[in-house]
C-alpha cells in the first residue's frame, strides 16, 4: 500500500516569528516632571501656540507701625512657539498581506507610535537648551567646566551645575540630569552617585527610566544630548501643548489594492523657565 509521506508534499519554509524592529534611543524628557503637558489648544484655531505663566512678585516691604500697604499689580508674560507638524506614511499591498510573513499593518501603528514620542521627545531636548535671543527671548544657564576638567564627576561638573542656580537648589524642585551615553560610566563611577537598584521605595525611589540618582536627582542618559555636555532641569521648566495628538489614519486604493496608513501630529515646545534649565559642556582639555 502507497503512503503519502511528506516527501510527496510540498512543505513551506519554517520562519520565526516576525521580529519588531528595534529603535536607538529611549524617550526620557516627554512624560517626565520636566514638562508641563497640556491639551487646551485642541480644536482651536490658529498656528502659533502662546505658553503664559505668572509674573514673579518683588521682596515684601518693610512696614513701620502704621504704614498702609501699597498694592502691587499682579503681572502675566507668554511666550510664543510655532505649532510643528509631523507625519510618516507607509503603503502596503494586498499581496504583502497575503504572502509575506507579519502583519506590516500592525507593525507600522507600533513604529508610529515610537516615532512620535521620539519626535517629541528630540524637539524638547532642543528647546531647553536653545538661544532665544534673536527673537526676544533669552538663554538657559551656561557654563564650561574648569580646564582639566574633561569627565563627568560630582565635583567637576555636577556641582559648578548646581552653582548656576544659586540658592534655588533643592533637589526635590529638579526633573532630572540628563546626559549622553559616553558620560553614563563616568557618572555611575562616581562616589555620589547610587545606583537605581539600590534605591529602595520611597520618595527617593528609582524614577522609571532613570539608572539612578546623584545629588539627590534622577539621572537620565539620552544621547539626543550630545556627547560632552548634560542638562539639569527643574520640574516644569518645559512646555509642551498639543493642538492634536499623534492621529493615525488610513485609506484604500481599489484601484493599486494597497492600504495607506499615516500618522501626523500637530504640537508645540517651549522653555518655560529659562533659570530652570542649566547646559553644562565639559572642557575639552
Amino acid at each position: 500500500m502507497a503512503q503519502t509521506t511528506s516527501a510527496n508534499m510540498i512543505v513551506p519554509e519554517v520562519y520565526g516569528d516576525m521580529a519588531q524592529a528595534v529603535f536607538l534611543g529611549k524617550v526620557r524628557v516627554a512624560g517626565s516632571a520636566a514638562v508641563q503637558e497640556d491639551n487646551t489648544l485642541v480644536g482651536q484655531p490658529g498656528e502659533k501656540i502662546h505658553f503664559p505663566k505668572w509674573g514673579t512678585l518683588g521682596e515684601l516691604d518693610d512696614l513701620t507701625e502704621t504704614a498702609a500697604l501699597v498694592p502691587t499689580a499682579m503681572t502675566t508674560d507668554d511666550s510664543e512657539a510655532v505649532i510643528k507638524e509631523a507625519g510618516k506614511a507607509v503603503e502596503i499591498t494586498d499581496k504583502s498581506r497575503l504572502v509575506g510573513l507579519g502583519d506590516p499593518e500592525a507593525e507600522a501603528r507600533r513604529q508610529f507610535g515610537i516615532l512620535a514620542a521620539r519626535k517629541v521627545d528630540a524637539a524638547l531636548i532642543t528647546q531647553a537648551q536653545a538661544d532665544e535671543t534673536a527673537q526676544g527671548g533669552n538663554t538657559p544657564f551656561q557654563f564650561t567646566t574648569a580646564t582639566g576638567k574633561t569627565k563627568f564627576t560630582w565635583a567637576g561638573a555636577m556641582l559648578p551645575g548646581i552653582a548656576q542656580f544659586g540658592d534655588e537648589w533643592e533637589p526635590e524642585d529638579f526633573a532630572g540630569l540628563y546626559l549622553n551615553s559616553a558620560q553614563m560610566v563616568e557618572a555611575m563611577d562616581d562616589p555620589q552617585f547610587i545606583d537605581a537598584s539600590k534605591l529602595g521605595n520611597g520618595p527617593s525611589a528609582a524614577v522609571t527610566g532613570s539608572i539612578g540618582r546623584i545629588g539627590g536627582i534622577p539621572v537620565y542618559v539620552t544621547n539626543r544630548v550630545a556627547a560632552g555636555k548634560f542638562l539639569i532641569v527643574k520640574n516644569g521648566a518645559l512646555g509642551l501643548l498639543y493642538k492634536r495628538r499623534p492621529l493615525v489614519e488610513q485609506d484604500r486604493d481599489i484601484l493599486a489594492r494597497s492600504t495607506v496608513i499615516t500618522t501626523t501630529l500637530h504640537y508645540a515646545v517651549k522653555r518655560l523657565n529659562d533659570r530652570g534649565v542649566a547646559v553644562g559642556t565639559l572642557a575639552t582639555t
